[in-house]
Order: structure tokens, then C-alpha cells, then sequence
């Protein structure tokens, strides 16, 4: 599948540092347009430019005086990730769009938490009016509270937090008669006060029986929870391998539909990766945390494509650690090539892997790749699933961390 030509961010952030950077992934110069709507879907804002082969453009999202989302158009295939920093509390999101299976009538969040300030903002991407069902279930699956909005204009959006969800623990279903995007913040409290985590809705139209999280660590608190989302109960099991792939923990249990289940990962003492398998479709997410530091992932799949030949990452950055694992989730041994380029699109470092063994993974830093800014692109002979971290410098963003699975472009 190509690479999208238009791509959603549902919220731009006033008293935040906001900043969204866009890449050409295509051989050709491309028109940018950015175009900023207020909550009523009319447009406030817009910047445009023209930018070459994978250069990366920083729009001025951060010059913004009122709340707004943010769209991004172009000629060209082209990938975008955004980033909202106040102190340590920090979102990161990649763009949205059908073609990463973010935007669509059926989204899902594996999680809320009653430990915590949960608000959500859903965006109308269509030209019609669309009306919203949201079905909030507690962690057992059963129905806890429904609710909704009617006819949401075009490119307008709607906010609602854990005031209308009922502040408990379990997951959100929105059902839409148009596609939306939307993102979901946590706000933690108590002993975790000043860090939050946030995710996009996850698509379930094609559902996965299978999701993969390049990364477990035995030296930092690791969660992951998984939701059934089939109509019958599921066994689900989980795996943990290490770097050669050789399976050194498991877990099972059968869960009911819409059920969550949280495997005791911190039981694993070393570092591997985790792969959860069922009977019934299943969506998952994970969190892993150090202080303020906190990183959050959804489960990859091919299906919801977070796992492919072709990896992209919209962003490396100079002012800190970056870090990449790679996990090979094909059925064949796998070989990397890595390309830097900064941001003007101009190749820095190109770096090739050694044989990955099947469900194995290969590490890479800046060490490796070059402390540069720019982006990395991973060029891989088997279906991959690629984690980032990026560990900010302590006069950047004391503190900070920000995590993000790379975008699949083939």
C-alpha cells in the first residue's frame, strides 16, 4: 500500500509546545499544504510549501493562538508525527490516516484508567456530518455506559472525558457513520503525577489474531494489556524470545469477549520480545515507564499495519539518545538496510544488519547511525516491526522520553 497523500492530527494544543514535522517519502518534489480548523470544522489557519525528495518540513503549528486539528495534504506520499511537550507530561502521535489503519468508522482503545484524567478528542475527516456511538466497557467486558454526539460537521470535533466515560478501568468502542480519527491523553495521578501516556484509536474493521511488541525491559516497569475483541471467548498466549528468537517465558489464559487481560510481563527478568496469539481477534497496547520517562505503543500487526518490509521513521533527533529494535517477524532469516538522511533529505549513514534470526531482533543507536536530525528509513527482506526511543537531552526536555513504532510504507 502506498504511502498517504493526506494525513490527521485530531488536536494542536494552545499553552503546549506543539510541533509537527511532515516527510516527502516520494523521488519527487511535493506540494505541502497544512490547514488548521477550529472545533466547528472552519478553517483558522494554513501554511504551504514545497519540499524535496524526504525532506522534512516543521510547520508553524506552535505560532497557533486557539485550539484547532491539523490536516496535511500533498501531491506525494508523505508521513508526519507530532509531538505536545508541557514539563514532563509529553503525547507523541504519528499522523493519522486510512492507509495506517488510524482513520476509519470503528475505532478501539485498549485501555482507560480510573487512576488517572482520560479526555479524548475525536475528529470528522469526511464531508458529511457523522454520528457517533461510543461504548465504554469495564475490564470484564460488560457494557458499562453508551453515549454520543449527532451529526458532528465536516472536519469538526468533539471532546469528552472521563466525566462521560464513568472514570473506570476497561476499554472504548466509538462506532462512526463517517471516518474519524481520535486521540485519547492520560493524565496520570498519585505516585505517577507529571507523566501521561497517549494513543490514537486503533481500527478494527480486519482485526489480528496476532500482536507483536518488539520490546519487554528488565530495567523498566513494563505493562501490557490485551482486549478480545472477537465475539466468543479467546485463548490467548503470550510469548517472550530473546534476541536469537528462542522463547524463554509464556503465559496463557482464555478471555472473554471484550475482556482485558494484563500478562505478569514483569515476571521477565531479561530482555526479550512479546508476541500474543489467540483464537479470536485481539488489539493490545503497552506502556513502559522510568520516573517521568514513558513510552506507549499499540500492538503491531500486518493487519493493522505496524509491521512491513518498508519502515519509516519521520524523526531522528540530534538533542538526545535515539534507539532502535527490530523484530523479525517473517519466517525466514531477515536483513536490514539502514538509511539516514537529515533534514534535507541528504543520505548521512547507511548500515546494514547481520542475518536476524526468525522472531529475533537487532539493536541500533546513534552510536551506529550518526547523531543527526533527520529521519531513518529501514529497508527489511522480511516482514519487521521497528520500535523507537528517543531519550531527550536534559536541556532539552529534562526527563522526557518519546517512543514510536515506525510507519510502514510498503
Amino acid at each position: 500500500m502506498p504511502a498517504p497523500t493526506k494525513i490527521y492530527f485530531p488536536q494542536i494544543a494552545v499553552g503546549w509546545e506543539d510541533w509537527v514535522q511532515v516527510v516527502n517519502v516520494s523521488n519527487e518534489p511535493a506540494n505541502i499544504l497544512a490547514v488548521a480548523r477550529n472545533q466547528q470544522g472552519q478553517t483558522v489557519w494554513s501554511q504551504e510549501t514545497n519540499i524535496n525528495p524526504f525532506q522534512t518540513f516543521t510547520t508553524a503549528a506552535d505560532t497557533l493562538t486557539i485550539p484547532v486539528s491539523m490536516t496535511i495534504s500533498s501531491n506525494k506520499g508523505i508521513v508526519g508525527e507530532r509531538h505536545c511537550h508541557l514539563g514532563t507530561v509529553v503525547f507523541y502521535f504519528p499522523g493519522a490516516s486510512p492507509e495506517h489503519c488510524t482513520v476509519g468508522n470503528r475505532l478501539f482503545y485498549p485501555e482507560i484508567y480510573e487512576g488517572g484524567g482520560d479526555w479524548f478528542q475525536i475528529l470528522n475527516v469526511s464531508e458529511q456530518p457523522t454520528n457517533i456511538n461510543v461504548i465504554v466497557r469495564d475490564r470484564t467486558g460488560k457494557v458499562h455506559h453508551q453515549f454520543g454526539v449527532q451529526n458532528l460537521a465536516s472536519f469538526s470535533y468533539w471532546n469528552f472525558t472521563d466525566n462521560e466515560t464513568g472514570n473506570i478501568s476497561g476499554t472504548v468502542e466509538l462506532m462512526s457513520t463517517q471516518p474519524i480519527c481520535g486521540e485519547r491523553h492520560l493524565h496520570y495521578q498519585g505516585s505517577l503525577a507529571g507523566t501521561a501516556v497517549g494513543q490514537l484509536g486503533q481500527v478494527i474493521d480486519n482485526p489480528s489474531h496476532r500482536q507483536y511488541f518488539p520490546e519487554i525491559s528488565d530495567a523498566w516497569n513494563d505493562w501490557v494489556q490485551i482486549v478480545n475483541i472477537g465475539s466468543e471467548a479467546g485463548k490467548v498466549t503470550v510469548i517472550a524470545r530473546d534476541q536469537n528468537g528462542n522463547t524463554v517465558w509464556s503465559q496463557e489464559k482464555t478471555i472473554q469477549p471484550f475482556e482485558a487481560w494484563n500478562p505478569d510481563v514483569e515476571q521477565i527478568k531479561q530482555q526479550t520480545s512479546v508476541t500474543a496469539m489467540s483464537d479470536q481477534p485481539i488489539i493490545a497496547e503497552r506502556h513502559d515507564f522510568s520516573g517521568t520517562q514513558m513510552l506507549c505503543f499499540p500492538g503491531a500487526s500486518r493487519r493493522n499495519r505496524g509491521a512491513g518490509r518498508r519502515l519509516f521513521f519521520p524523526e531522528v533527533y540530534a538533542g538526545g539518545l535515539d534507539w532502535f529494535r527490530f523484530l523479525n517477524i517473517g519466517d525466514s532469516p531477515c536483513f536490514i538496510n539502514i538509511i539516514v538522511r537529515n533534514s534535507s533529505g541528504q543520505v548521512t549513514k547507511q548500515l546494514s544488519s547481520p542475518a536476524i534470526p526468525v522472531m529475533g531482533w537487532w539493536i541500533a543507536t546513534d552510536t551506529e547511525l550518526g547523531n543527526v536530525t533527520g529521519t531513518l528509513e529501514a529497508l527489511c527482506t522480511q516482514p519487521t516491526v521497528g520500535e523507537r526511543h528517543h531519550h531527550y537531552d536534559a536541556n532539552v526536555h529534562k526527563g522526557v522520553a518519546i517512543g514510536m513504532f515506525g510507519q510502514v510504507l510498503d
